[in-house]
């Protein structure tokens, strides 16, 4: 659900787009931001110059005040810094941080070459250049491990490609190898919340127990300006097809033991494991999977239970809010049949039929049709996929051989200490993936062999 950070949010979804000549400098496109955030945000529209496509987009979703709802659940807007300026692929971005009571983010303001408003996206938590001396020591790469860039092509795009990292342990080889699926929202491969990177401490950590690690930027992180408009996304465009591909890429690779490919999927990457298990051309390719705090109900209900959740954080809710949580609520209610939704509706920054096709999908079911060996990982901390969806999963296979189940005292959703009280305020702080979620999957993997 999160949208940049990891929780589904339909802010991370989404893909705005800003005007130029307005965002001409740093104060302009603090001054949309905030707005945006707090402000009059239909005023938007007749300040700014935004694209059809862009408005069309909004137009079934509540306009710059529906987005403006969705992102409440950051809860009030407390800053807004000096935004970072950079050009690529013919568009220039500015990438504003804020600082919300619940959650640090940058929104990034995407400019066309016409000046106009081409698209917003959530990414990482991340101030001006003069800020990055404080980045943590944990940067260093371990001894004995490499990395290598290895980048993945996009099925039915010629063009495409995902930057990649390999992550290679010591020694010849061959070794076992896992690749790293991501939750939801545009995420880059080490799935960054803020300081925390958990892909790239399961990648480094796994390495060092002898067992290689593919991850990679995903789809809609490096081509979201360009999917913006796809009304026929779906999870396998998002997540599965590139998953699939990087089986078949990671397989070729030297040092690579093409028999001991396992999987491993977080939040809504665990989600679609079964999926992928289906895509795969030979399914024996992979040979076993890793569910990591994977979601085993309907996404819809999930993304209820989180607004809930964090609007229910906040002691008494102001009349404005109570207006917001109902416009919420009031989206959500639309996905109860998403059948009924035409095909260009857009709910909670997705298209109808990416919903449709979440709401035929029933990934426990799917999953009865694994036979390699499964491992399921669950914080009790957790608030966005809670325990209630671990034992959905544990009732439905906790019997059976090629599963196995385990629980972390302590941890949230990205297998880091926290308390599920604090929300989303312990990703803030710097940690790394817990050292025994790490020993579980390494002992998973290497039992397997």
């Amino acid at each position: 659900m999160r949208k940049r950070w990891t929780i589904w949010l339909a802010v991370c979804a989404a893909v705005l787009l800003v005007s130029g000549s307005c965002l001409a400098d740093g104060l302009d496109a603090r001054s949309y931001v905030e707005t945006l955030c707090s402000g009059d945000a239909d005023s938007l529209a007749g300040s700014y110059t935004h694209t059809e496509e862009l408005l069309d987009a909004l137009k079934s979703s509540g306009g710059f005040a529906g987005l403006q709802a969705s992102m409440k659940a950051l809860g009030e807007l407390q800053s807004v810094e000096e935004p970072v300026i950079s050009e690529a692929a013919g568009y220039t971005s500015y990438s504003v941080p804020c600082i919300f009571s619940l959650q640090k983010l940058n929104l990034v303001l995407n400019v066309d070459s016409e000046g106009q408003i081409a698209g917003i996206v959530t990414a990482a938590y991340e101030e001006a250049a003069a800020e990055e001396e404080s980045e943590p020591s944990s940067e260093v790469l371990p001894e004995g491990i490499t990395e290598m860039e290895l980048s993945l092509p996009v099925e039915g795009h010629e063009d495409w490609e995902l930057p990649g990292t390999l992550t290679m342990p010591e020694g010849e080889g061959p070794f076992p190898a896992v690749i790293l699926v991501h939750g939801s929202g545009p995420q880059d491969r080490d799935e960054t919340v803020g300081f925390n990177k958990p892909f790239r401490d399961l990648a480094w950590g796994l390495a060092e127990n002898g067992i290689a690690v593919y991850r990679y930027d995903k789809r809609t992180y490096v081509y979201g300006q360009d999917m913006a408009g796809d009304t026929g996304l779906t999870l396998d465009e998002e997540t599965v097809l590139d998953a699939v591909k990087a089986v078949e890429l990671l397989s070729g690779q030297e040092k690579i033991d093409g028999s001991g490919i396992y999987v491993a999927g977080h939040s809504l990457g665990g989600e679609a494991l079964p999926r992928i298990h289906n895509t795969l051309k030979n399914q024996e390719d992979v040979s076993g999977y890793i569910f990591l705090a994977a979601p085993a109900r309907k996404l819809p209900d999930i993304m209820r239970e989180q607004y809930d959740f964090l609007y229910g954080m906040i002691p008494e809710l102001t009349e404005e809010q109570k207006q917001e949580k109902m416009q919420i609520d009031a989206e959500l209610d639309r996905l109860k049949d998403p059948d009924l939704l035409s095909d260009d509706e857009a709910v909670l920054g997705a298209y109808a039929a990416y919903w449709k096709d979440l709401d035929h999908y029933d990934q426990v079911e799917t999953a009865a049709m694994i036979t390699q060996p499964c491992l399921v990982l669950q914080g009790q901390e957790d608030y966005q996929v809670t325990m209630e969806d671990y034992h959905i999963w544990n009732e439905a296979f906790g019997e059976k051989e090629n599963w196995t189940f385990q629980t972390y005292e302590g941890l949230t959703h990205l297998f880091m200490s926290g308390k599920k009280e604090n929300g989303p305020s312990d990703y803030q702080k710097e940690q790394t993936v817990d050292p025994q979620v790490i020993a579980d999957i390494a002992s998973f993997i290497l039992g397997s062999e």
